[in-house]
Formats: structure tokens, sequence, C-alpha cells
């Protein structure tokens, strides 16, 4: 009797934290958020009658170079290794898979070099489909004192710099159909690329996608939270001290059971009066029908494909 009382009071204590409920703001309402596709991976079948032309224009063309070639294989990279290539007929028969892989960063490539890859690649495949896209947003904001958090139960990593503030967050595991990055791009390039940029503060979340969450592109991180947890609200003191702790101590989330972990992201969710996620959701939503218009483009069936799709009625 008296432990179910003090389950009772565990939970009164994470719901009446405090005398208000915080309502949400913007932080990002007057900013600038860029959303796009930084990398794309785009798999199919080399129409065979166009075989021959695709292979001499890889062997010829000077903005491609020859890694290697066969009979009926070969791979390249192209447009100063811009692009990454590879088609092996044999393989992919031997595999059961897809011939042809055509890898490249659409935010590293003008509109020519676009087309470019549109007709020497692109257009000459068939089956098309996306075995991997990379959604990212720019913000010119820090997050590095954001908390970061998903619904579902994922890995998360956390990397910190020499002032022992975060500069990468690490969502899920590599191999995982959905990986999401939240990094300090700004340092990022200037570490890497020797790069730099105007703005005080560059962050980028990003969100690796592969196999069947490349369909679910525009909705990938519904369960995604950035906030900035208000945790001295909390009146109860013992709620306090633990919100504080799952914060700044995210391996103790692991000591959690299922249920407390629920209550606690819950309650890091409702004493949150941002949360920048929901302003990736409204641009992402603004923006879909260009980002949807443009991946139409790549996987798009070609002129020299027109027939083979062709719905006859028989």
């Amino acid at each position: 009797m008296e432990d179910a009382k003090k389950s009772e009071k565990a939970k009164n204590d994470l719901t009446e934290y405090s005398n208000s409920r915080l309502s949400v703001t913007s932080v990002t309402q007057n900013i600038k958020i860029d959303v796009s596709f930084d990398r794309i991976t785009v798999v199919g079948n080399l129409i065979q009658d166009r075989e021959k032309w695709v292979k001499h224009h890889v062997e010829t063309n000077l903005r491609i170079n020859v890694l290697n070639s066969g009979f009926d294989r070969f791979e390249c990279k192209a447009l100063e290794d811009k692009v990454y290539v590879k088609y092996n007929r044999k393989q992919a028969q031997a595999m059961n898979c897809s011939e042809m892989r055509v890898e490249f960063n659409p935010n590293n490539l003008s509109d020519e070099e676009k087309q470019f890859i549109q007709l020497v690649f692109l257009d000459n495949m068939r089956n098309k489909d996306f075995s991997r896209i990379d959604l990212a947003f720019d913000l010119p904001i820090s997050l590095e004192d954001y908390y970061a958090m998903t619904d579902k139960s994922v890995k998360k990593t956390v990397i910190y710099g020499r002032d022992d503030k975060s500069e990468t967050k690490y969502f899920g595991v590599r191999e995982s159909d959905r990986y999401i990055r939240i990094y300090n791009k700004k340092k990022q390039l200037r570490e890497v690329k020797e790069q730099e940029i105007s703005h005080d503060h560059f962050w980028r979340v990003e969100f690796e996608l592969k196999k069947s969450m490349t369909d679910k592109w525009d909705n990938c991180f519904n369960d995604l939270h950035i906030l900035k947890p208000a945790w001295k609200t909390i009146e109860n003191q013992q709620t306090r001290a633990m919100a504080y702790m799952l914060i700044n101590e995210n391996d103790e989330w692991a000591n959690l059971q299922r249920r407390t972990k629920y209550r606690y992201k819950k309650l890091l969710k409702e004493i949150s009066d941002i949360d920048i996620a929901e302003d990736l959701r409204k641009i992402l939503s603004e923006k879909k029908q260009r980002l949807s218009e443009e991946l139409n483009q790549y996987i798009a069936i070609s002129h020299h494909d027109k027939m083979y799709d062709f719905d006859f009625g028989l």
C-alpha cells in the first residue's frame, strides 16, 4: 500500500511540476533556414540499348575520370570527383541487385553540371529509385546549448569540444535506415575545407536516410525535438534534480524503466518553450513541393525509355 502511494506521488510530481505550462515560441522567425538534399544516391539498371553510348562517353569525355572498365562494367568519377558512378551488370545479376549506382551532392553542383549527370547517366537508366537521401537544414544560430532527443528509443552520442561544449550529436547508428546528425557546420568547414563563413554561427541538422526511409523523407523526423528545457521551473526538488541529470548526463537514461523514460521525455517537452524541430517541420512543409520536384527529376523516365514504360492497355 505504501509503495502504491509513493508511485502515485511520483507520477504527480512529473505532471504538476510548476504553476503554469509554458507556451511554445519560435526563435527562428526572423532568420533564414535553408533546407536541401545534401547527398543523393540513385540506383537502377542501365538501358541495354544505351550501354555502348554511355561507355563511350565514360571512356572519352574529359570531365570523367575512369577508375576501371570492362566488357559489362565500369567505375568512374566525374566533374572533379563530385560524382561517383559504378556499373556492373554481371555482379548485379549474381546478387539480384541494381546494376548501376550514381552518387552526388546537389549542393556542390551547378545547374549545368546537374544537366551533365542527367544526360550521361540518369537518363540512360530504368527502374530508378533512391538508396540514400540526405536531407539537411542549415541554421545561422548556435545549437550547442539545446537539448535534442527523440521520442523513439535510439542510440545517442554526443561529441564535446575542448571547451566542453557540444559540437556534434548523433542519433541512431550509421548502418540504420535513419541516422541523424546535429553539428557545428562552421567549425567543420573551417577544419576540413579551410573555409570561413560570415555568419557568427552555422549549425546543420541532417538526416541520412536509406532503404525504406527514402520514401519517408518528408516526415522522417516527426519524433525529433530540439529543446531548451526550463528545468528550474519544476517545483519538486527531486524531480528537478532528476531532470537536470538526464539533460546533462545522457547515459543515465539507460538506467530508467520504459515508463519512467516516457514520463521524463514528456516532462522535458512540457517545460520547454522552444522546440526548433517544430520550425524545421514548418519550413519543410513550405518547401516540400520544390524538393519533391527535384527528386522526381532524378528518377523520371527519360525519352530513351518511354516505350519501356508505356502501357498499351493490353
